[in-house]
């Protein structure tokens, strides 16, 4: 079997933050079968003088990841009125690429990883190498576009056309369907955790490693550095905390920028204006293989986004059993699915600050939270991809 995924949602060298939950998923299907990745990188002329682009301009256009072939081919994308013709210019790219590239590599079928711009370049290829195509819906082509009208119809031209969609989360899956789409050929496949590299770990001696303090109760807050994850919201919770609870509290803020831009000078800014700095520390982005240690050293962890598809924080967390507190949008009920791993709460500083007072006050089955998070691990994922995968080239060949 020979698949082909394509996602604009992909790590690099010189971005190695990004996305690294497409790059888990795909490195464990590329164990089963033969796998190569088109990671399109968008472009626009001088695009890396602007700041929030210049990353870009060092992402290699080759790499092997984890013995995966990575291809970063660029394609033209105009922000704001342009953003529309991304799908168009993504096929373009694509295909173009494809046809000079990848002329030995009879792939049996194409895998996007978002309904836009992936998914629909993606559903433009299928007509032209007519083989079959998956989309896979993470958040933000069901829960952010359709207040962009023409891309929202890119993206139910290419949910339409596709011939199975996966969706992360449920509430993703059943938003898509009210939008008219046969609803026979979605399935729900979340998000994983890799249970080896995020476990439990002795508190004390990592936060000693780590410089945080001995004697507080911590919460911990993992996240790009963007308005939409609320960690502007998590501080004014903890300030409630500190001046009507107890002192006994410090916020461990784990990110940096994301594609969505750079917070951390507003939150850094609130922080001061609510003389929290003896209560919370930003940390910076960390790497992937350090990140566990940073949950593991907490007493709980807390995510108070606006919206999420499946959020991998919280099975991060949960499987170094710590229990989580998040806000209950989206996909994030589907993670936090019993009390006994956390507690969903509103996004709104008195409610999050009354529940993140009762979590650290909670006892809690640590077992039972890392137990659970197993059952979501990514060799899982993958050999239930695997058989979907198998099953629609099965279907496309007779």
């Amino acid at each position: 079997m020979k698949i082909l995924s394509i996602s604009t949602m992909f790590p690099s060298k010189a971005q190695p933050f990004h996305a690294v939950f497409v790059k888990n998923r795909l490195a464990r299907v590329a164990k089963l079968c033969d796998l190569k990745v088109i990671a399109p990188i968008a472009y626009f002329p001088f695009s890396g003088f602007i700041k929030k682009y210049a990353e870009r301009k060092n992402i290699p256009k080759y790499d092997i990841i984890e013995g995966m072939e990575i291809f970063y081919p660029r394609f033209l994308s105009i922000p704001k009125f342009f953003k529309p013709l991304d799908g168009i210019f993504l096929f373009l790219s694509c295909y173009f690429f494809i046809k000079k590239n990848l002329k030995n590599f009879s792939f049996d079928l194409i895998d996007a990883h978002l309904a836009f711009p992936d998914g629909y370049a993606a559903i433009l290829l299928k007509k032209c190498f007519n083989k079959p195509v998956t989309i896979t819906l993470r958040g933000h082509d069901i829960n952010d576009l359709p207040q962009y009208p023409v891309r929202f119809r890119q993206v139910k031209y290419a949910l339409k056309n596709a011939d199975r969609v996966f969706s992360v989360a449920k509430a993703l899956q059943n938003e898509a369907i009210s939008f008219g789409i046969d609803r026979t050929k979605f399935f729900v496949r979340s998000n994983g955790v890799d249970s080896t590299l995020f476990k439990p770990q002795d508190k004390i001696p990592l936060r000693k490693k780590l410089n945080l303090p001995l004697d507080k109760k911590i919460i911990v807050s993992v996240g790009h550095l963007v308005k939409r994850k609320g960690f502007h919201i998590i501080i004014q919770a903890v300030k409630k905390i500190v001046d009507k609870k107890t002192k006994d509290v410090f916020l461990v803020i784990v990110g940096g920028a994301g594609e969505e831009g750079d917070f951390s000078n507003k939150l850094k800014n609130l922080i001061a204006e609510l003389r929290l700095e003896k209560y919370v520390y930003m940390a910076g982005a960390q790497l992937n293989n350090v990140l566990p240690e940073w949950y593991a050293a907490a007493d709980i962890s807390c995510l108070a986004s606006s919206k999420e598809g499946w959020a991998n924080v919280l099975l991060e967390s949960l499987a170094c059993g710590v229990p989580v507190v998040g806000t209950n949008v989206w996909g994030t009920p589907e993670v936090i699915c019993s009390e006994d791993y956390g507690i969903l709460t509103q996004r709104c500083p008195d409610k999050l600050a009354a529940d993140l007072f009762t979590a650290l006050n909670k006892k809690w089955d640590k077992q039972k939270i890392i137990d659970y998070a197993k059952k979501h691990s990514w060799d899982k994922l993958s050999e239930k991809l695997y058989n979907d995968f198998n099953e629609l080239i099965s279907i496309d060949t007779k």
